[in-house]
């Protein structure tokens, strides 16, 4: 990973290499409160003054301090430079009103006189990531934990929760500090999670998840179709559960069910016993097998007789999985906003 020090020798040529032709950037020295000034100017002569910080790496968490850090040296506009900078760092600086620029390419900067604006995207993952003892949300263990914290409202106890979960109480654990890093989750001084941004939590996880499909999966065809197939699981003796366009909750499907994605124990079993037909290319349905994570904890029935998983799970799914069914995930998006109290229990 570069230095801090590295990223300052690098810091000003990254913002002279974004300027337009005929625009300057001199350098020069800065308060105690950031690393140094830099002073840009325009052909016609006009000039601002930016008041640069660089670090390394910048959690969404730090950026309000920063902001008030670089606020002491107003007017001058603030900016950071880091080595990189996630997109929930990136969209909680500006938000902050602090431009950034990273050294993969990723850039955000407006002035206002002289006026110009400045936005590249470079990187979307960290090349270097630091070693932590979590540093992602991949992995079954990772995602009971997280589809706890979404499904669960808060105040609880990380142990309170895994026991209601079935959960890891030590994976709850160091998911929950991952998130609280990304300031998506907030703890008081006992360490009880007093609360989850479930939303921006949901999103962080599909950055991370792999839909099964590929590993668990197997394509099909039922002959008489979605209607024909949804009857036979009404009748099917095994445990199973809906996701994809067939999980979302009934009256908010923006789209027919053209592939019927369901959780199953076995999927050559509920497919011979329901008559269904290998397919490579023209399946209607597609039967992945439970894993570990357990995808169909915390599912429902629906009044149409539908066993759904639960939404967290349904929208992760549409998110990752096959069509990339973000439109769908959109719109469950905002009727989970509108019912959390309804999908959302307490531990």
């Amino acid at each position: 990973m570069l230095s801090e020090t590295a990223v300052l020798a690098r810091a000003e040529d990254a913002i002279a290499a974004l300027l337009p032709k005929g625009w300057s950037c001199e350098r020069r020295d800065a308060p105690a409160t950031a690393d140094f000034l830099l002073t840009i100017g325009a052909p016609d002569g006009a000039l601002a003054t930016l008041v640069v910080d660089v670090r390394q790496r910048l959690s969404p968490g730090s950026v309000a301090g920063l902001a008030a850090q670089l606020a002491r040296a107003a007017p001058a506009i603030p900016l950071l430079v880091a080595g990189w900078l996630s997109p929930l760092t990136r969209a909680a600086l500006t938000a902050a009103g602090v431009g950034y620029v990273d050294l993969t390419g990723n850039a955000e900067v407006r002035l206002s006189r002289p006026g110009l604006v400045l936005r590249t995207t470079g990187g979307a993952k960290d090349p270097e990531p630091a070693p932590s003892a979590l540093g992602s949300l991949k992995g079954t263990g990772a995602a009971r934990a997280v589809r706890a914290l979404i499904d669960f409202s808060p105040p609880y106890g990380v142990r309170e929760l895994a026991e209601a979960a079935g959960a890891s109480a030590s994976v709850l654990s160091r998911v929950a500090t991952l998130l609280a890093a990304d300031a998506l989750l907030r703890r008081d001084d006992r360490g009880r999670v007093v609360e989850v941004s479930w939303e921006p939590v949901l999103r962080r996880w599909a950055e991370d998840y792999r839909f099964p499909g590929t590993e668990r999966g197997v394509s099909y065809l039922d002959p008489r179709g979605i209607a024909a197939f949804t009857r036979k699981l009404a009748a099917f003796g095994q445990p199973w559960a809906a996701t994809g366009t067939l999980g979302v909750p009934l009256g908010i499907a923006v789209v027919p069910v053209t592939l019927a994605t369901v959780y199953v124990e076995s999927p050559e079993r509920a497919a011979r016993e329901m008559g269904l037909v290998a397919a490579d290319t023209g399946a209607n349905v597609l039967l992945v097998g439970v894993g570990e994570a357990d995808e169909r904890a915390r599912a429902t029935v629906g009044t149409d007789g539908i066993v759904r998983c639960a939404a967290s799970q349904v929208a992760v799914d549409l998110l990752t999985g096959p069509g990339r069914g973000s439109s769908e995930a959109d719109a469950l998006v905002e009727w989970m906003r509108a019912n959390e109290s309804g999908w959302r229990k307490r531990p």
